[in-house]
């Protein structure tokens, strides 16, 4: 019962671990895309 106890609670660790990781990097895909747009209209306006 233990040995079950112990895979289900380190599984549940692991899936929480990957949903940290993937929800950071997705955070940071959508920061760095709207810092490429600012940069973008930031350009736009030197060359005017």
């Amino acid at each position: 019962m233990q040995e079950i106890l112990d895979f289900i609670i380190t599984a549940l660790f692991v899936a929480f671990m990957v949903f940290l990781i993937l929800g950071f990097n997705y955070q940071m895909r959508i920061k760095a895309k709207e810092k490429e747009e600012k940069y973008k209209q930031f350009n736009k306006k030197e060359k005017k």
